[in-house]
């Protein structure tokens, strides 16, 4: 993906969006392995890592939504069936 939009498409802005979307990813995964217990125990199983995963991967989710949108933003006023 870093090769299309660098090289090919010559666009830097989209990466700034899928760094993060990278790094919430990621802490979402650490959250899902490492904190399950350690949530859970300490709300007395009203709360787990999976509910804290789940927002962490919800947010990579928009942000890389946002990287998409950012390299096909000037198609957005295409007129696709023109009269």
């Amino acid at each position: 993906m870093a090769y299309i939009v660098l090289r090919i498409l010559n666009e830097t802005r989209p990466m700034w969006f899928y760094l993060p979307s990278a790094l919430l990813f990621v802490l979402s995964q650490l959250a899902w392995f490492l904190l399950v217990r350690v949530l859970c125990d300490a709300s007395d199983s009203k709360v787990d890592g999976s509910f804290l995963a789940t927002l962490l991967e919800t947010a990579a989710v928009g942000v890389l939504y946002l990287g998409w949108k950012s390299i096909t933003e000037e198609s957005w006023d295409d007129e696709y069936y023109p009269s």
